[in-house]
């Protein structure tokens, strides 16, 4: 704020006497001024010593809280040091703590009207008639030694899924599936009215029949899988079973992993995509070790630990990764974010369970395993009537991935949820087919008329070819909409709801993963250096 090497020597020098409304971010800024300050004061107008003067303050604000070492290169932080020079530049030198008093007091005396304005926008979106409905992920998150539940709404827009952030509340262990349905909708009441239809994706810790009672309630698909393997790798569970050779291997992977983290640093990690905070699966460091095992021993050989190697079964290891790797990279392909994910869950549910079919037949602990994984599967694994219809909407897909029995029954999920939406559009013309039918004797034959009807449109659809090549799902429905008129629709609803509860934009608001996001943006080098100065700086 202090540019007074830059102002004429006739301006005053004293801050004037301006009111405290004045300080306010201008809404509109004079581009002249900015642009000519902009030209003339560049690096080399600023003197070697304010800069180091500058990077002095901007190392103790690093050094108060290491996560302002992102925050001073971020785009806001820039606007709001732009937004003081300006202010120096146009009513001269002033004491920023004087004039403005408080940060922390200004920014929050102004907090309802930006929240208003936000709101009113989000509102707006979630409100609009565009889609029948919208998705909700109410799920837990870790946010230090504490957890909250983050509650999302996504809906389409144009062609691509947006999500909102509606609320944040901490967990209480008073708290049951009920207390936080009752949250969820009076959250849910402030940004959309009683009659948009909603599809809940919620983690374990939610009680789901609590949700039933106002929409379609699904389970997490990252923490169901999660259960599948936590369930069966439980060491009391193999303990029980005389499973003591899995235990050994995964107590060996443990210690060759590294618990603390160090040696994954030292081989790296196994992919770039890293699953949800859901899955904290004990496979990970199994799955390590087989990865890196060549790595791994040759850097105990060279400590000299090769005791550990030698106590690791190498042919148990390989087939529980070919168990679980395919568990893992499931995970990941549904939490993927930048396009739909509910149609793969049936698809994924049929290729884990041949998998665990096909290694059930081989000899030893392995077989074992396997009908564990089945049973765990089944019980924890819930495929929704959701689940199906979306899978039916993604044209690459329809019924190819079911066996020919189950084809009649996924019809008939497709239709009564059209049956069951059939209202929403009832109203809107341009959504009525084009063609009159004509008169029923009775109600009874203008329903099964309407309902054939559906089933014609469905039938029309699964007749065409599949498609070769990975379809930009809401562009393809865009371009039938005319032509397959429900199915459109109910593709541009059920399509925006998330396979997964756990979003990356809800990590970034816990702690653990901002001490992760810290870590990598430092060397160890200065990482060293501004610990060193944290400590020491007065």
């Amino acid at each position: 704020a202090d540019n007074e090497n830059n102002i004429a020597s006739s301006q005053p020098r004293s801050p004037l006497p301006v009111v405290e409304e004045k300080w306010k971010p201008q809404l509109q800024r004079n581009n002249a001024n900015n642009t000519s300050a902009s030209g003339s004061v560049g690096n080399s107008a600023i003197p070697e010593k304010e800069r180091q003067n500058i990077a002095e303050r901007l190392l103790r604000v690093m050094c108060t809280d290491l996560g302002a070492l992102s925050v001073v290169s971020g785009k806001e932080f820039i606007k709001l040091a732009q937004t003081l020079v300006d202010s120096g530049a146009r009513y001269g030198a002033f004491s920023v703590t004087e004039i403005l008093g408080n940060f922390n007091t200004l920014a929050l005396k102004h907090l309802p009207r930006m929240y208003n304005q936000v709101k009113v926008k989000v509102t707006c979106a979630l409100g609009s008639n565009a889609c029948l409905g919208i998705g909700v992920t109410c799920h837990s998150q870790s946010v230090g030694p504490d957890s909250c539940y983050i509650l999302t709404a996504y809906q389409v827009e144009g062609n691509h899924i947006k999500s909102y952030v509606l609320g944040i509340k901490g967990v209480d262990i008073r708290d049951n599936g009920d207390f936080i349905h009752h949250w969820v909708q009076n959250v849910l009441s402030e940004f959309v009215m009683s009659e948009i239809r909603t599809v809940y994706v919620t983690d374990c810790k939610v009680n789901s029949s609590a949700f039933s009672k106002a929409g379609m309630c699904l389970r997490c698909s990252a923490c169901a899988l999660n259960s599948v393997v936590q369930s069966v790798l439980n060491k009391r569970t193999l303990q029980a079973r005389n499973m003591h050779e899995v235990i050994e291997l995964l107590n060996v992977c443990e210690d060759l992993a590294g618990s603390t983290g160090l040696s994954k640093e030292t081989f790296g990690s196994l992919e770039e995509t890293s699953p949800p905070p859901c899955w904290n699966s004990v496979t990970d460091s199994l799955l390590l070790v087989h990865e890196r095992y060549e790595q791994i021993c040759e850097f105990y050989s060279r400590a000299k630990k090769m005791n550990l190697i030698q106590n690791l079964n190498k042919h148990l290891l390989s087939n529980l990764a070919a168990i679980l790797a395919p568990v893992k990279q499931a995970v990941i392909e549904l939490s993927n974010e930048s396009r739909p994910t509910l149609q793969l869950v049936l698809p994924t549910y049929v290729k884990l369970e041949k998998l665990f079919t096909s290694k059930a037949n081989d000899a030893g602990v392995v077989s074992k395993l396997c009908h564990l994984f089945l049973e765990a599967l089944k019980e924890n694994f819930k495929v929704h009537s959701a689940h199906k219809v979306a899978m039916i909407l993604d044209p690459q897909q329809k019924l190819r991935p079911v066996p020919p029995y189950q084809h009649e029954e996924i019809i008939g999920k497709v239709c009564e949820l059209i049956n069951e939406v059939k209202e929403s559009w009832a109203e809107e013309t341009e959504f009525e087919p084009s063609t009159k039918k004509p008169r029923a004797a009775g109600e009874a034959t203008a329903a099964q008329e309407e309902d054939w009807f559906g089933k014609n449109e469905v039938y029309d659809y699964l007749q065409e070819p599949l498609f070769q090549a990975t379809p930009d799902l809401f562009q393809y429905w865009s371009c039938v909409t005319q032509k397959h008129t429900k199915l459109a629709k109910l593709a541009f609803w059920l399509l925006a709801v998330p396979a997964v509860g756990a979003r990356s934009e809800c990590v970034n608001m816990c702690e653990q993963a901002l001490l992760i996001k810290r870590r990598r943006l430092l060397s160890p080098e200065d990482m060293n250096k501004l610990m060193f100065l944290k400590s020491n700086m007065l």
